[in-house]
């Protein structure tokens, strides 16, 4: 009996219903807008009056607030969003800690409070730099046998502009990974570069390559020096003071001028602790040249 009192409810005349059900929640929402409430949101933060020739390396973007006020004050914020500005006149290169109590915020009521859940902002900044910078291409695939990758050519210029402490540990700019699977043949090539820092500016968005590959020779060193990296204060031996045979491969013009004193073979002992090892040797070659093989594998050391 209830159900069918509820449907002929709605059934009957349900244009007056829906106005009426519009008329009750305006009603609401309008004595809801007079009372006080509080909420909690991420302000974002905007950086002003940094100099052209300084960039932010670090910062952040937002910062969790709790404002309250009348419901009719925090709606408009829902419209137009409150932003924190951070003036930055007169900042140096270096990192500053900025009371957020001395940041300004643009609120479109003024009867609202507003309350941090951090004290402090930190913020870095940098030098604008330019420099030029070595381009590097990385390779995919393999080359028919016998041939191998003798040197690349860039045939550009690439300068690059960014915060001095960022680039001074550049040491080059990569491009898209090149595949040059069963090429027997020297070519050139425009490649992408990929993708860098958004702090960073690149000249220019690719690079023209010239690829020369020349044909596979294999080389026989012996007894070339180890090299042992420790500190002063650690007391070492070595079983071996040299690495007793070593076979590399490479194309055949580097190859034919490549000396022993172009080979490092070394181990570094820094980070160890007094005891006995077994270690093997980093063997560092010059580019596009690669070790086949190498005797001994390891070498016996002791530190003091």
């Amino acid at each position: 009996m209830e159900l069918s009192k509820i449907l002929q409810f709605i059934i009957y005349d349900p244009f007056r219903k829906i106005i009426a059900i519009i008329f009750a929640f305006g009603l609401w929402f309008f004595v809801s807008l007079d009372g006080i409430y509080q909420q909690t949101k991420k302000v974002g933060i905007v950086y002003t009056n940094v100099a052209e020739s300084l960039v932010i390396t670090d910062s952040i973007s937002h910062l969790e607030a709790t404002l309250r006020g009348r419901g009719s004050a925090l709606f408009s914020t829902w419209a137009a969003p409150p932003k924190v500005r951070c003036d930055c006149t007169g900042k140096r290169p270096g990192t500053y800690e900025i009371p957020v109590g001395s940041l300004s915020i643009s609120m479109p009521f003024n009867n609202i409070t507003v309350n941090h859940s951090s004290p402090l902002i930190t913020i870095t900044i940098d030098t604008i730099v330019e420099q030029e910078i070595a381009v590097s291409v990385p390779l995919r695939g393999t080359l028919k046998q016998g041939y191998s990758v003798n040197d690349i050519i860039i045939k550009d210029t690439i300068m690059v502009t960014g915060p001095r402490d960022l680039l001074q540990t550049m040491e080059a700019v990569l491009t898209e990974t090149l595949d040059v699977k069963n090429r027997s043949m020297s070519f050139s090539k425009i490649i992408r570069l990929a993708p860098v820092s958004p702090l960073i500016h690149v000249s220019q968005p690719a690079v023209e390559a010239e690829i020369l590959v020349d044909t596979t020779i294999e080389r026989r060193f012996t007894n070339i020096p180890l090299k042992l990296i420790f500190t002063p204060y650690q007391r070492v031996t070595s079983e071996k003071i040299s690495l007793d045979t070593l076979l590399i491969k490479g194309p055949r013009s580097r190859m034919n001028l490549l000396n022993k004193g172009d080979i490092t073979v070394r181990i570094t002992l820094t980070q160890l602790s007094t005891g006995e090892y077994e270690l093997p040797a980093t063997i560092i070659l010059p580019d596009y040249i690669t070790p086949v093989y190498s005797s001994p594998k390891r070498f016996s050391i002791k530190i003091f």
